[in-house]
């Protein structure tokens, strides 16, 4: 198992010394063996309490076991399909709502012409009648699988649940005029230039944490019920229950709204 180990480390060190001079190695490789890294990293442990088992139990068979399971994490390691890389772009008309269900999800959404949703291994895409579905693999939740999704100027809904997320965005205008979260960690990262549709945000059970970049003047108000909030603001914003632009309505979980006006 020592010269295993010792192999591969002086295989990383040549990719990593190569990579330093040549362009033939890719940032995405690296990427690629750290999340999977993250998503194996148990097999060390299993690796070396079969080999400490060995060292007490004298039993040949099970140093045998050791190298197999250390040589399965570096296949493993290197091999294993990377959440990131995006390997199917579909377009899709009339969606008024977009369903995120299950596993490990990273959105990233831009603005464009048509309706696209360009997705990563493990990802399922479905659309039933009004409503896209996107379901990820629920047991990679520790690696973020990744979905882009282009949006025309139109308005839409957004569902959570059951799962992790992360989602993104940049737009001139707010897209979305309800977002519902349940029984989910949720990180949100929106950047709205205009808020010309007011965003009604509901979370129930979740760990979430916002971040709205927004307008200054814009209006807010978050209602909860039950559970731990912390509101973080920053600029010029206006907290009001008098139809407010974003409206929280958070109940039972943990949550952190950060909202930061002046653009």
């Amino acid at each position: 198992m020592r010269v295993i180990f010792g192999i591969f480390l002086v295989f990383v060190g040549v990719l990593l010394l190569l990579a330093t001079f040549l362009d033939f190695l890719t940032f995405s490789f690296f990427e690629r063996i750290f999340y999977n890294l993250n998503l194996f990293w148990p097999l060390i442990l299993i690796t070396v309490g079969v080999y400490f088992l060995y060292l007490g139990l004298k039993k040949r068979w099970l140093y045998f076991l050791s190298v197999g399971v250390f040589t399965a994490f570096l296949v493993l390691l290197l091999v294993w399909p990377y959440g990131s890389t995006l390997e199917r772009s579909q377009v899709f008309t009339g969606v008024e709502k977009i369903l995120f269900k299950s596993g490990g999800i990273a959105v990233k959404f831009s603005e464009g012409e048509e309706f696209r949703v360009s997705t990563s291994y493990g990802v399922e895409v479905s659309k039933a009648g009004p409503n896209l579905i996107v379901k990820g693999q629920s047991w990679r939740r520790l690696e973020l699988n990744v979905v882009e999704i282009e949006l025309p100027k139109d308005t839409l809904e957004l569902s959570l649940e059951n799962g992790v997320f992360k989602l993104k965005g940049e737009f001139e205008e707010n897209r979305f005029t309800r977002i519902e979260a349940r029984n989910c960690v949720l990180n949100v990262n929106f950047d709205f230039q205009k808020v010309t549709v007011p965003l009604y945000f509901e979370a129930e059970d979740c760990v979430l944490e916002t971040l709205f970049k927004l307008p200054n003047g814009t209006s807010y108000f978050a209602e909860k019920s039950k559970g731990l909030l912390l509101k973080t603001i920053e600029g010029n914003l206006i907290e009001s229950d008098l139809n407010p632009r974003l409206f929280f309505k958070l109940n039972d979980g943990v949550f952190h709204i950060r909202l930061e006006g002046g653009i």
